[in-house]
């Protein structure tokens, strides 16, 4: 599926740039481990620079705990509102809930 994280599959969700030889896009799944195909059953994947901002920096998603779960909390706000969810039936789905009270 189409991610609905994302408009421009050209450029890296992260810093807003192209993917370059050097540093291609990949897709990144959201929520990974038992939760990766559902990720990218309900569109949340986006396209990450593969060294900088996916896997090595230490900025990127895999590196980095804080950048990670800002990632799936604007996820799980996109699924609930392109779904029409609440928290609860969000968690039935993914399984726990990455919105900070009060956000």
């Amino acid at each position: 599926m189409t991610s609905i994280l994302q408009k421009d599959p050209a450029r890296c969700w992260l810093c807003g740039r192209y993917g370059t030889s050097a540093d291609p896009l990949d897709t990144h799944h959201v929520f990974f481990g038992p939760y990766r195909s559902k990720s990218e059953r309900y569109g949340l994947t986006v396209k990450l620079h593969h060294f900088s901002c996916h896997i090595y920096d230490r900025g990127a998603v895999h590196a980095n705990k804080a950048v990670c779960r800002e990632l799936q909390a604007e996820a799980q706000k996109a699924a609930m509102k392109e779904y029409g969810w609440s928290t609860e039936d969000f968690m039935r789905v993914f399984g726990r809930n990455y919105i900070e009270e009060g956000t």
